[in-house]
């Protein structure tokens, strides 16, 4: 009876531990440029307005969009992967840029379906920023309630970098945002370049959790060896 009772508990706590454990791949950064394969410069359409990317079993898939109806909709243009020749100039943009760099340029932005990945975004990396630039990060829990967020906004040069408890739990939309010093001519543009992914803290503990009741089923199964 002891017995069977030992290989119920180990088989429960591999099967926690087994179910919690693909949320440690949650904990990834994804570099856009690196994820599409890193093509030589200037970079290259990505052939259509959406692209997933993969880490694994992760998976993010980016969308061009555009505003129609007071709200957002699939956009026009091709996801373009851009090589300026620098960090901070390496991303996810969109093709027919009036200005000509293939980035995400007013009115359109890059929407990022996260349903693929096990927890949610903690970060966000923005290039492609001149002095003043500015860019803004809006979120949603349903892409098609036209119900928006805005969850980060800022203004800097070459490379921003945001981290907020904000962008858990939300789809993301990262768009160009236009303001006094540069409305809308082309001259704002930014580049995607990067997210970082954890995973929920519950789903953490549910593996440590697997983990810990594994370890004390084996250290039973042992005594009860050592015992017999």
């Amino acid at each position: 009876m002891r017995h069977r009772m030992l290989a119920i508990v180990s088989a429960t706590a591999l099967a926690w531990a087994a179910a919690a454990a693909p949320a440690l791949a949650g904990g990834l950064n994804w570099n856009f440029w690196q994820l599409g394969g890193s093509p030589a410069s200037p970079g290259t359409d990505l052939g259509g307005i959406h692209y997933t990317f993969t880490q694994g079993s992760q998976s993010i898939t980016a969308w061009s969009v555009g505003p129609c109806s007071y709200t957002w909709c699939q956009g026009s243009q091709d996801l373009y992967l851009k090589n300026g020749g620098s960090a901070s100039e390496q991303g996810l943009g969109l093709t027919g840029d009036p200005s000509g760099t293939n980035e995400i340029y007013y009115p359109l932005g890059i929407y990022l379906d996260l349903s693929g990945i096990t927890g949610h975004v903690s970060s966000v990396s923005i290039g492609s920023l001149q002095s003043g630039e500015s860019w803004q990060i809006q979120g949603t829990n349903n892409p098609y309630n036209n119900t928006w967020t805005t969850l980060g906004a800022g203004t800097g040069g070459g490379i921003e970098n945001f981290s907020a408890a904000s962008l858990a739990n939300y789809s993301l939309l990262v768009i160009d945002e236009p303001y006094a010093g540069y409305p809308s001519s082309g001259s704002n543009d930014v580049v995607l370049m990067s997210v970082t992914t954890v995973p929920e803290p519950g789903t953490l503990a549910l593996l440590g959790f697997g983990l810990a009741a594994l370890g004390f089923a084996v250290i039973r199964r042992r005594n009860a060896r050592t015992d017999a």
